[in-house]
């Protein structure tokens, strides 16, 4: 597991078509700026490949994001919510 203090994501994939971010009215966007605003980092519990990050968006939005750690710190995005 990474040293979350100093990560720093090469990457971000995330698939329209299969994951569910849209339904929560949150954009690929405002997750990824999660990653650049400071966050707070747990495993998931249902899914042991899985992370929950707690973080902030540009526009101030308190954000719940879910997301897999793939090779090389590339993000793959899957969900994500307000909290």
């Amino acid at each position: 597991m990474p040293n979350w203090s100093t990560f720093f994501p090469r990457g971000y994939e995330y698939d329209y078509d299969r994951d569910k971010l849209h339904l929560h009215r949150v954009t690929i966007d405002e997750a990824v700026q999660c990653f650049q605003n400071g966050f707070a980092i747990r495993r998931n519990k249902s899914y042991k490949n899985r992370f929950k990050l707690i973080g902030i968006s540009d526009e101030g939005r308190r954000l719940c994001i879910i997301f897999q750690l793939k090779r090389n710190n590339v993000v793959r995005i899957i969900t994500g919510w307000e909290v």
